[in-house]
């Protein structure tokens, strides 16, 4: 009877999740286990879950205390300030989603991407919107603003090491695919083939 029922278990396990009968980790070779390794990174896609969500209530923000201190401001900071904010939300935009897709889909170039557009334009811009004494910043846009350079620091650091991590692991995967001899059956197809 337990050994009838093991075998329905394993039955609809296999029918929903197909292989997972054939895994079997203290058995399993270094090339098995590095070919299915997932090199993303949790914290820096933990960071850019929240930014996600955070990054509409900056807008708004950002964009109502515009509208409020606008006419305070000298021309030179309108044009500056309208110029800078309309740069950092499509930066952002694009940013989000390059860390997204990268980071996920462990793609080299968007992670890379993502990175350098945090590095060269995002972290530059968001400071001189923190820091800058002369755009009569209120509690509020500070704390918003303060909120989102924190997000970005943390995925500069987190986006450094995930694109280490994910381009050390493509790095060992084409080592191992280029040495591995054509008609030579792996491991797992022989275990496939002797169940």
């Amino acid at each position: 009877m337990a050994e009838n029922w093991r075998q329905t278990v394993t039955n609809v396990s296999e029918h929903l999740f197909p292989g997972i009968s054939y895994y079997n980790p203290p058995v399993d070779d270094y090339f098995i286990k590095l070919g299915n390794e997932i090199v993303s990174n949790l914290p820096l896609q933990m960071s850019l879950y929240f930014n996600v969500i955070f990054f509409p209530i900056w807008v708004i923000v950002t964009l109502l205390m515009l509208q409020i201190k606008f006419s305070c401001l000298s021309m030179l900071y309108q044009i500056i300030i309208l110029v800078v904010v309309f740069v950092v939300i499509f930066i952002e935009a694009i940013r989000l989603y390059l860390g997204y897709v990268g980071n996920l889909l462990e793609k080299i170039p968007e992670l890379a991407g993502f990175w350098i557009l945090s590095v060269l334009l995002q972290a530059p811009l968001q400071l001189f919107l923190l820091l800058n004494g002369s755009l009569h910043s209120s509690v509020l846009e500070k704390v918003v603003q303060t909120i989102m350079a924190l997000f970005l620091i943390v995925q500069l650091f987190t986006g450094y090491k995930a694109l280490q991590d994910a381009a050390r692991h493509s790095a060992e995967q084409f080592h191992i695919t280029q040495f591995k001899m054509p008609g030579f059956p792996s491991n797992l197809e022989l275990r496939t083939k002797s169940d």
